[in-house]
């Protein structure tokens, strides 16, 4: 289970008051500790726009530094004093500076003391020295981005690569529909003109029936005709040519449906 935090509340005055306040801590302590400084402007609230950035400078016992960035609320900003800034013992001398979002404006509270406690265990004790927190912090912001840009980016292209190959399979769709739809119009084509075929076969095939039935109509006229004057003509047995002074025989005979006179001479 990790170890509770150690929160000190102070109220620091950035009227320019002269007053500084006294924090105490311990030598070698790491992550525990805490000041929660209170921001205030002539007994009121200095609150820290959004956008801002507040840094705590602190100066060690030995005279090194400490630049720590820090979290606020409104105007309340916690400074954590890291293994870093309790190294040496003695006392350290602090102040909050808050920048705006656009880096043109700056305002520093007044210092206030920290009172750092000697360890009596300083076998393990942290060898002190400068500590660019801002800059460690800031270098892994950069990278925590350049991280994040990098596997946007390459989500992007991902993206990008997915459009592209979904573009292509649509142009292949699209061609293949072109395609169905030239060979549907070509099919189609060919229908109408067999349908047109058709029609004038069967157009001829009505004529030429037309016409079959009308030649049948007619030799069966001549037929009927013939088999009238037939019958007229079989009344008699022979025939008599005057004209000769000769008579024939004669016999009525059809041939494809057409009639025929067959006629005989008779010696008498």
């Amino acid at each position: 289970m990790a170890l509770g935090k150690v929160i000190q509340r102070i109220e620091i005055e950035m009227s320019g008051g002269t007053k500084q306040y006294m924090v105490s801590a311990k030598q070698g302590d790491r992550a525990t500790r805490y000041v929660e400084t209170v921001l205030l402007n002539h007994g009121e609230p200095y609150t820290i726009p959004a956008g801002s950035s507040v840094t705590a400078f602190i100066r060690k016992p030995d005279r090194h530094r400490v630049y720590t960035p820090c979290e606020f609320t409104d105007n309340v900003v916690m400074v954590e004093l890291d293994s870093q800034a309790l190294a040496a013992a003695g006392t350290a001398l602090c102040e909050v500076e808050v920048k705006s979002s656009d880096l043109m404006q700056v305002v520093t509270s007044v210092t206030f003391e920290i009172e750092i406690e000697a360890k009596v265990k300083d076998e393990d004790a942290i060898v002190s020295g400068d500590e660019l927190s801002i800059f460690d912090k800031t270098m892994k912001q950069y990278a925590d981005q350049e991280t994040k840009r990098v596997k946007a980016e390459e989500a992007r292209v991902q993206a990008e690569t997915g459009r592209v190959k979904a573009e292509e399979a649509r142009v292949q769709a699209e061609t293949g529909r072109v395609k169905a739809e030239e060979a549907r119009a070509q099919a189609e084509t060919g229908r109408v003109n067999a349908e047109k075929s058709r029609v004038s076969a069967e157009s001829d095939r009505v004529t030429a029936e037309q016409e079959r039935q009308k030649q049948a109509n007619e030799v069966m006229d001549k037929a009927n005709e013939a088999v009238k004057i037939a019958g007229q003509i079989n009344e008699a047995s022979y025939m008599l040519d005057k004209d000769e002074n000769i008579k024939y025989a004669y016999a009525i005979y059809t041939e494809r449906g057409i009639p025929h006179l067959a006629l005989t001479p008779i010696n008498e």
